[in-house]
């Protein structure tokens, strides 16, 4: 059964890389380029994981993260951001406790984007 991804991104030129890279991997995606838009879209699809980009129009990433974790707990959640160091010990840990099974700092290769979707599928499985 293939994996449902749900990526929330503003970026259209960065969700389309993604989601064709993604579709290429065969996984199942659907985009949104607002939280609005993405809790919109859940009334319909379950994902499996959603790749959330931290700044979004509108309700923010961190925010658009506590209501996913609430709306679909065992959903494994990506986070992503340019503009936002996560490396930091206390953002990890923060996270981590809403959802979050990894975290993909941008620019990231495809590669990258490849074994951390794959990585956050094989941790849904395990929820």
């Amino acid at each position: 059964m293939k994996n449902k991804i749900l990526i929330v991104e503003d970026d259209n030129s960065i969700s389309e890389l993604i989601k064709t890279v993604l579709e290429e991997e065969d996984y199942t995606v659907t985009t949104a380029p607002s939280a609005e838009a993405a809790k919109k879209i859940l009334h319909d699809y379950t994902p499996d994981i959603a790749v959330v980009d931290i700044i979004l129009p509108g309700q923010g990433g961190m925010d658009f993260i506590l209501d996913l974790h609430s709306l679909c707990p065992k959903l494994a959640i990506v986070l992503t951001s340019g503009k936002i160091d996560m490396t930091k010990a206390t953002f990890k840990v923060l996270a981590h406790q809403f959802g979050v099974v990894s975290i993909l700092p941008k620019p990231f290769t495809v590669e990258e984007l490849i074994d951390t979707i794959n990585e956050a599928a094989k941790a849904n499985l395990q929820a």
